[in-house]
């Protein structure tokens, strides 16, 4: 309930007590505070409607990549393709890509697996429309299997696409995300407006 609401409400109604105590108040501002009374409660329940309304919308999703071996290029989305949870069904496991149904705060957080047999540096980051919001990195000096992940806050406006891709620090990418390994996982959610 708004702060500014509830004090009009409450004024309104210290009014109607005073209204009792004064013997010169006339039958027409009574009506007139009456109104203004009727006015503000419809106000409020319009609000609290409207609040109940936003509670019922989540908006989350988690996707992982399961049972992959693969390569990737420079400046490719990930696709996690498995959906365990879409709240709302914002996110699209054929692209990889979230599109913001309203403005607001949201969180992203992201883990991407891989496989090396070398020295390899592989860096991923989470992409808002073009702009690069934050990155995650794990360099592996030897064999077997290693994780980076991150998460982040960010700002978006209704209808804004959120992806995770990979950069440039490395020409090829080694993503390997098998159950009983690290996984390689993508989640979002609004947090507030």
């Amino acid at each position: 309930m708004s702060h500014s609401v509830t004090l009009l409400v409450l004024t309104a109604v210290c009014l109607l007590q005073s209204v009792s105590l004064q013997n010169d108040m006339t039958v027409t501002e009574f009506a007139e505070l009456k109104e203004e009374v009727s006015h503000l409660s419809r106000s409020l329940q319009m609000l609290n409607s409207t609040m109940q309304k936003e509670k019922k919308d989540p908006v989350m999703f988690y996707a992982v990549i399961r049972g992959k071996t693969l390569t990737y290029n420079v400046d490719t989305i990930l696709v996690f393709e498995t959906v365990i949870v879409n709240e709302g069904g914002f996110y699209n496991k054929y692209d990889g890509v979230f599109v913001a149904p309203r403005k607001g705060t949201y969180l992203f957080s992201w883990t991407v697996s891989g496989l090396h047999s070398g020295t390899f540096t592989s860096i991923t980051e989470l992409v808002v429309e073009n702009q690069i919001i934050s990155s995650a990195g794990e360099y592996h000096g030897g064999a077997g299997y290693s994780s980076g992940s991150m998460t982040a806050l960010c700002e978006m406006e209704k209808g804004d696409h959120a992806w995770i891709r990979s950069t440039g620090a490395s020409t090829e990418h080694k993503l390997y995300s098998h159950d009983n390994h690290p996984q390689s996982s993508f989640l979002g959610l609004f947090l507030l407006t």
